[in-house]
């Protein structure tokens, strides 16, 4: 039952698109509202959904696209990108490390823990990264379907 997928929704992120960062979380939190009611759940994507958000339009050169799939038991998220890449993913890993620019900054983005935040709140968590672009995968589980 677990692998049955009720639908997909796809997102385009711009580049420095900071004005709107949050706004694809938000409809993702409530295109999914009926099909799982936990708040903790729903609190749990909505963080990981934000920061993949807040990443691509912050650190992409061309923005990227969100893919959300939506199973009866879990969400699978496919963030992909252009580039420029993560040069060094176990430091963009680190809590605190960034490498956003002062424009990011200045608007209170780039606190360096999006990366850590999505692993820490997902069940499921993949990274690769080239210069030509990036690839984040990641899933949060609801436990409480079967």
């Amino acid at each position: 039952m677990g692998n049955v997928v009720i639908k997909t929704l796809k997102y385009s992120i711009g580049a420095s698109s900071y004005d709107t960062v949050g706004s694809k979380a938000m409809q993702v939190k409530k295109a999914l509202r009926d099909y799982f009611p936990s708040k903790d759940y729903m609190r749990r994507l909505g963080v990981c959904v934000f920061e993949a958000e807040a990443n691509m339009a912050i650190h992409t050169t061309s923005g990227g696209e969100l893919s959300i799939v939506i199973y009866t038991n879990r969400v699978k998220v496919v963030a992909v990108d252009s580039g420029p890449g993560i040069r060094d993913i176990d430091k963009a890993l680190t809590p605190g490390f960034t490498t956003a620019p002062e424009m990011a900054l200045q608007l209170g983005f780039g606190g360096g823990v999006g990366l850590n935040n999505i692993k820490r709140f997902a069940d499921c968590f993949w990274l690769e990264s080239t210069k030509c672009g990036t690839t984040l995968i990641f899933e949060v589980w609801n436990d409480d379907i079967t």
